[in-house]
């Protein structure tokens, strides 16, 4: 092209230089021309290497995208088929990159072909980063894994199933709630009713050993004897006529004879003052005595009517939380139920029988009023029984009144005895004050006898449990493997700087029938309350239980069959000791041992039966009537179902949910309700990661999952470099021109 203007221009001198020799003007067009032309051609060149350029860059993010999409496609494919999770492999990606990037520019082997955009590779690097480690990338791994099918899986085996005795689990389970929180006020105030007709009982008896000296035994009348011993002051008054007699024979003797009564005489006076000086101290002993216990009976009186307030606040605050909860929390879910409803109404009658625990404000009145009653009867006894001491004192003279005394005394026996057949040991109106008592405690006597039986069967299967969390011992190869994926888990815990307390799911069964009760319907709450969550949106625990459910062991549950029929059973175990062999159950509750976990999925899973089989026996046993006794008889009945439940469990892997309900549970659906209640949190996320590197020696804290490729090609100009670069200041390409050389670097990211 410069030979071609330098010609031009050649050319247009010779013919100027004939022009001014001629005296002519032909020459100027052909000047302008080559100027014009000379302008059209600069411009084309520099639209040319710019459309290069704009090429360039497209092809280069373009292969930049394919090469790191290449070197991303060289996942680990053991965790791919294993756990359904991608991370990259063991590859050398930067290598992969290079390999890539070079296969794409490659030329074609013909000698004809004309490359418009030929590049070079100047340089190219990998930038690795989010781990499959943390929680976030394995998290976002697993929605995407599960997103489709987990919903689906969830709806038709568990949630459905479950719907139809949402109502009546709610009722079951405020129910047992509510009586159980009656229950020990209810024990605890009859023990203060108790106690508190003991205590009158004591204060009447505190009178018997007055009674004693009044009169033993008391009699209705009080016969003359002869002077001698005396065992009460009634003998003083029955002695006194032969004293006076006696008295006036030694007076009235013959002065010439002695006296023969001097002795005897002296004696009597003796004795009756003796006798008498012991009546102060009786009265006051009485007196303070009775006072003590009285204060007491009016204490347990007072405790007794504050527990009846609670138990009234605690019933009432029971139907007020009722009112604001809906009944069946199963109303809003969106799908089919597995079978027909099962009617809470025998439990809502239940609800109107409540309130005859409570004692009226008429019973308690009368007790008070009983209280007073008796206070007032022992005030009436110490007068007459001073007044009696008075008379008995003229015993010591010989003006007395054997008539009078005798009177007195009999009088004071008599009052002094009917107090205590009224108020003393199974005195009348004691009695009396019991029956009127016993009226609201018809079932109690059974209830007790119920709840024996309750706690016996409780410790049957706390027994089994034992011996579960027992079976571990001394397995050396499954303890190693358990410290082994401890240290992996503290790893994963470190990597992602959480701060847990890593909280074990109880897995204790309690051997108290309404503690054991109240629990297990509470985790049956639980349970209702994490499936509503899920229904309502709540996805990511559901996909992260699902997960775990599909992709990891869970115990072979049937290996315990011969240890819940009594046998020993270990040897056949051994080989379910293995993390291996029970991967759900860690996940779910975290003991680094070879039975805790196990021990914990039974103790759960008898929780639950015992939380459906309480339901049940509220229906069969609501005919007894009483609350409590129906709490006790529900309780023992579903005690008993549940230990058989967990047999035919550990037969043949699954129960039917309910007696009213046909559908099964397997053992691996317990687990999954279990996780979605409480097991789908960051560390259950570690104890599946530690688990992943345990089964396949791959520790994702190390396997990276984002990269971020930076490359930069370079492309040589045909035209006017210098002139691209001054444009490229304003027309702002994001590349550089480097002598004739146009370079630009680019980045492109790729995740799983």
């Amino acid at each position: 092209m410069r030979s071609i203007f330098t010609s031009c221009l050649v050319s247009g001198k010779s013919r100027k230089k004939q022009r001014q020799g001629n005296g002519k003007t032909e020459g100027s067009v052909s000047i302008f021309l080559i100027m014009v032309l000379a302008f059209v051609f600069l411009f084309t060149a520099v639209l040319i290497d710019y459309a290069r350029i704009a090429a360039f860059n497209v092809q280069e993010e373009r292969l930049a995208r394919t090469s790191v999409r290449s070197v991303m496609s060289s996942y680990d494919i053991e965790l791919r088929e294993k756990y359904g999770l991608f991370a990259f492999g063991e590859s050398d990606g930067d290598m992969l990159l290079s390999q890539v990037l070079n296969d794409n520019m490659h030329k074609s082997g013909r000698s004809d072909a004309f490359n418009l955009v030929p590049f070079a590779l100047e340089s190219s690097s990998l930038e690795w980063s989010r781990p499959l480690g943390s929680y976030d990338v394995v998290s976002r791994q697993i929605l995407e894994e599960m997103k489709y099918k987990a919903p689906i899986d969830f709806a038709l085996e568990l949630a459905g199933k479950f719907k139809p005795i949402s109502g009546v689990m709610a009722e079951a389970s405020r129910a047992t709630e509510l009586l159980s929180k009656l229950q020990p006020l209810y024990d605890e105030r009859e023990e203060a009713l108790d106690l508190m007709l003991e205590r009158r009982s004591q204060a009447a008896e505190s009178g018997r050993g007055l009674l004693q000296w009044i009169m033993n035994p008391p009699a209705e009348s009080i016969s003359a004897s002869s002077l001698g011993s005396m065992q009460s002051a009634a003998d003083i008054s029955a002695q006194y006529s032969d004293y006076l007699g006696k008295y006036y024979d030694d007076l009235y003797r013959d002065s010439k004879k002695p006296a023969k009564y001097t002795y005897q005489l002296s004696l009597y006076r003796s004795r009756t003052n003796e006798m008498l000086s012991r009546y102060p101290g009786l009265l006051t002993a009485f007196r303070e005595d009775h006072e003590r216990s009285m204060e007491g009976a009016k204490e347990a009186l007072k405790k007794a009517q504050q527990l009846n307030d609670e138990m009234r606040n605690v019933l009432e605050q029971s139907r007020m939380e009722g009112m604001d909860l809906s009944n069946d929390p199963a109303n809003d879910w969106d799908i089919p139920a597995s079978s027909g409803e099962i009617s809470s109404e025998p439990l809502k009658k239940l609800r109107e029988q409540e309130d005859a625990l409570i004692l009226s404000s008429t019973d308690l009145s009368q007790m008070e009023d009983s209280i007073s009653m008796q206070q007032s009867a022992c005030e009436a006894i110490e007068p007459i029984v001073v007044g009696m001491s008075g008379v008995l004192y003229e015993a010591l003279s010989e003006y007395g009144d054997s008539y009078q005394m005798i009177s007195s005394v009999l009088e004071a026996s008599r009052v002094v005895n009917n107090y205590l057949q009224n108020y003393g040991k199974k005195g009348s109106i004691i009695v009396s004050d019991l029956a009127l008592i016993e009226q609201h405690r018809s079932s109690d006597k059974e209830r007790k006898q119920l709840e024996r039986e309750a706690k016996s069967k409780l410790g049957e299967a706390k027994a089994l449990l034992d011996k579960i969390r027992t079976m571990g011992n001394g397995v050396t190869d499954s303890l190693k493997s358990y410290d082994t994926l401890r240290q992996y888990y503290e790893e994963n815990i470190a990597f992602n700087k959480e701060l847990v307390s890593d909280p074990l799911v109880k897995s204790e069964v309690s051997t108290n029938p309404y503690t054991a009760g109240s629990s297990a319907m509470e985790d049956m709450d639980g349970i209702y309350a994490a499936m509503g969550g899920i229904m309502g949106g709540a996805r990511d625990r559901l996909f992260q239980t699902e997960y775990s459910a599909l992709y990891f062991q869970h115990f072979d549950v049937s290996k315990l069959a011969t240890l819940a029929q009594g046998s020993e059973g270990t040897a056949e175990l051994t080989d379910q000791l293995n993390p291996q062999a029970q991967e759900l159950e860690y996940i779910l509750y975290g003991f680094h041992n070879p039975a805790g976990n196990v021990a914990a999925a039974y103790a759960e899973i008898f929780a639950m039966r015992l939380s459906i089989r309480t339901m049940e026996g509220f229906i069969e046993k609501a005919s007894l009537g009483n609350p409590l006794a129906v709490l006790a008889a529900a309780l023992l009945y579903g005690i008993q179902q549940a230990i058989q439940d967990m047999l035919l469990l550990c037969e043949k892997d699954s129960i039917p949910l309910s007696k009213y309900l046909p559908a099964q549970l397997t053992y691996r659906d317990h687990l999954r309700l279990f996780m979605m209640m409480h097991g789908s949190g960051n560390v259950q996320l570690s104890r599946m990661l530690a688990l992943i590197r345990l089964n396949t020696g791959i520790n994702p804290d190390e396997k990276n999952t984002y990269v971020s490729s930076n490359i930069k090609l370079g492309m040589r100009l045909w035209f006017l470099p210098g002139v691209v670069k001054l444009l490229d200041y304003s027309a702002g390409y994001s590349g550089e021109v480097q002598g004739s050389t146009y370079m630009r670097a680019v980045q492109a990211d790729f995740s799983y």
